[in-house]
């Protein structure tokens, strides 16, 4: 699993939850290595649950309450999957 996880592969995924949760066709920025809540507008509190069941069902992950804080930016979420497929 550890190799399936690239900054890439988490941005696409986060990307794809979030259009979906905003129904939207395009975002008002791309989620990039960087991104964070807010960062697009679009990553809301709303959409945050769309991302953690995507994020969870890419990776085969099962994810707890406690792991939603490393799940609000793109480099924690590297991290944290990269610590679960160690």
């Amino acid at each position: 699993m550890a190799e399936d996880i690239t900054v890439e592969r988490v941005c696409a995924i986060v990307e794809q939850a979030i259009l979906v949760a905003a129904n939207k066709d395009t975002l008002s920025a791309p989620v990039g290595p960087q991104s964070r809540m807010g960062e697009p507008r679009e990553w809301d509190s709303l959409s945050f649950v769309v991302v953690f069941n995507a994020i969870s069902e890419a990776f085969d992950v099962e994810l707890e309450d406690d792991d939603a804080i490393h799940l609000t930016s793109i480099p924690t979420m590297v991290e944290l999957l990269q610590d679960i497929a160690a």
